[in-house]
Formats: C-alpha cells, sequence, structure tokens
C-alpha cells in the first residue's frame, strides 16, 4: 500500500497539446471569473458527470466526483480542440481550450485535489484513456542555478 501525502489544494489543467499542469489553486475558495482566468477563458461550463468521468472516479476509488471545466469563450484567440476534453466530455460538442479536472462533493461544491495519491492517479487514469498527457517531470529536488 503506497503513502498518501497531502499536498497544497491542486488541480489538473490540461491543455489542447496534452501538455499537463500540477496547479496550485483552491478552487473551493475562487469566484467563476477566478477560475476561468485560470484557463484562458470566459461563460465556464462545469461537466459534472460523463461515463469517463465516473469510470475515472470509481477506478480511483476518490471520495468526491471527478469533474471537468472548461471555458466556452476565448479571452484571447481561437481555442484549439482539446483531444483529452473532448473525449472526457462524452458529448457529440468538441471541447476547446485547456480545461480543469477537479472534485466536487454530492452538493456540487467544486474543490482542488488535497492529495498526491488521487492527483497522481487521475492523471494516470486520464493518460491510459487518451494516450496523449504529458509534463515535465526533471526536478529531481537539487539547486539549479539555470532555473
Amino acid at each position: 500500500m503506497s503513502e498518501d501525502y497531502e499536498i497544497l489544494p491542486t488541480v489538473l489543467v490540461i491543455h489542447p497539446s496534452g501538455y499537463t499542469e500540477f496547479l496550485d489553486a483552491d478552487l473551493s475558495s475562487m469566484t467563476s471569473r477566478e477560475i476561468e482566468s485560470l484557463i484562458y477563458g470566459e461563460n465556464l461550463e462545469i461537466v459534472h458527470s460523463s461515463e469517463h468521468l465516473d469510470r475515472i472516479t470509481k477506478d480511483c476509488d476518490l471520495e468526491k466526483n471527478l469533474v471537468m471545466c472548461f471555458a466556452k469563450k476565448s479571452l484571447t484567440e481561437d481555442f484549439e480542440e482539446n483531444y483529452a476534453g473532448s473525449i472526457l466530455y462524452d458529448s457529440d460538442a468538441e471541447v476547446r481550450g485547456p480545461i480543469i479536472i477537479a472534485l466536487e462533493d454530492n452538493e456540487h461544491n467544486i474543490s482542488s485535489f488535497e492529495n498526491e495519491e488521487d492527483i497522481e492517479n487521475v492523471f494516470e487514469a486520464i493518460d491510459d484513456l487518451t494516450g496523449i498527457l504529458r509534463r515535465e517531470t526533471d526536478d529531481d529536488g537539487r539547486y539549479d542555478p539555470w532555473a
């Protein structure tokens, strides 16, 4: 059995390219506008349930439900299609731009991940489903004078 380490409130931000950030953000204390600013858009759409989100929630044995947030409208330029988002949405609609993967309780209160095992398991499950996720993992904990 692996250790489950607490982390700062963190969400997954998956960009259209597949690049995935583990972003420190406490969604439970943020307004919709603040959440929208994380993904450079407006008119926040929250996907509370889909076949894939529900299955990953169950497979990862999460205490809360997995949700996906995306902006319907870009603030800067046209968004590219987000392949991972479109798959997770499980709809005929195309998801564009960055998406946020977070949690919500049964009363639809959105929150961030607060332990490392859950967020890592969700990242791996989404990557297993889509095959496109990537992130920079070159941090070995040593001081880097060039960083």
